[in-house]
């Protein structure tokens, strides 16, 4: 069995006390008086010998585990691996492990989830919640544990977020249609009571009342998979001109219907999506979608939490991020139907 490297065995290749070597090796060097030749000596006797830090001795001493804990609505959802990558990277830069899970939308696994995190004493938590889970929320913030919600919120629990502006996300790409040209316009949502979800079909009903006389109409699909019904009842109706996703899941399934259906983007009809994704890029013509600020709802989020750690008494900070409307343009061979 290899012995494990200790303080005393780096102090006496250095020559110096072991209370000098462990100000070093915690970043107190200063607070130590610990000459910089001397302090670097230090750091590598640390790393020629291979020195393991104790975690568990030192999170029992400071009561922290320098962890915290991400929990993403989908981990599948290219935007929230990007936002989990992103949140990763931040986290690295202040010295803290992230621990991931997804709750795949259910109250339930997110009880779950969080249960575990708690065992495992993380830090905090980013979470990015369920529909109907405003009691693990609150059950979080009873701990007096750091918690910030990410990409949604409850109004009913008073806890940070870092959000988009989602209905003046949605308003700005229906009115961008508007403007286009477009005048009968439907929209294809999840039926959900999330605020994020709330917001965008708010923007859109926003937008289209700014046009009285003409048709804007609202179609919920359960699930994605039930989508080219959706999809298939609107083709039915000569008056649509132009589809809305609300989200990026709805819109890939979405555009791959129209294509699988021979509906050319956008002279027979076009579309808007909320969310980028690499499957825009094999469309001949370029899609419109809003353009969300991943790195930096990311990176709110991280800080936002290191804050709530260093000052546990710190009031909630709320975010609202602006995100980008990326226009498709509009051939010159395409002439708005006149439906």
């Amino acid at each position: 069995m290899v012995k494990k490297v200790s303080l005393k065995d780096i102090a006496q290749r250095v020559g110096v006390s072991t209370a000098l070597v462990s100000y070093v090796l915690s970043g107190n060097e200063e607070k130590g008086r610990v000459g910089k030749a001397t302090a670097e000596k230090i750091r590598q006797a640390a790393e020629a010998l291979n020195y393991q830090p104790n975690h568990i001795a030192k999170s029992l001493k400071t009561g922290k585990t320098n962890t915290i804990g991400l929990i993403v609505a989908d981990i599948s959802n290219p935007f929230f691996a990007s936002i989990a990558r992103g949140v990763e990277d931040e986290a690295s830069r202040f010295g803290l492990t992230t621990i991931i899970g997804s709750s795949d939308e259910s109250a339930e696994k997110l009880k779950k989830l969080v249960d575990v995190f708690v065992k495992r004493q993380v830090d905090g938590f980013i979470i990015s919640p369920a529909e109907h889970s405003e009691e693990t929320v609150s059950y979080i913030l009873s701990l007096g544990i750091p918690i910030c919600l990410i990409d949604r919120h409850f109004n009913s629990v008073k806890s940070s977020y870092v959000v988009t502006d989602n209905l003046e996300s949605m308003r700005n790409a229906v009115t961008h249609l508007v403007q286009q040209g477009y005048k009968h316009i439907a929209y294809i949502s999840y039926e959900s009571n999330l605020r994020h979800m709330r917001d965008r079909e708010a923007g859109f009903k926003e937008a289209s009342r700014e046009i009285k006389s003409e048709i804007f109409k609202i179609h919920y699909a359960k699930q994605h998979i039930e989508l080219g019904d959706t999809i298939g009842e609107i083709l039915a109706q000569d008056r649509v001109d132009a589809i809305v996703f609300a989200t990026n899941t709805l819109s890939v399934a979405g555009l791959k219907y129209l294509r699988q259906h021979n509906v050319r983007i956008p002279k027979d009809m076009n579309v808007s999506c909320f969310d980028s994704s690499e499957v825009y890029d094999f469309f001949e013509h370029p899609i419109t979608h809003v353009r969300q600020p991943i790195d930096q709802l990311a990176k709110a989020s991280v800080n936002t939490v290191v804050e709530l750690i260093k000052n546990p008494g710190q009031q909630v900070e709320n975010r609202v991020l602006h995100s980008e409307l990326v226009s498709g343009g509009q051939d010159a061979d395409r002439a708005v139907p006149n439906r």
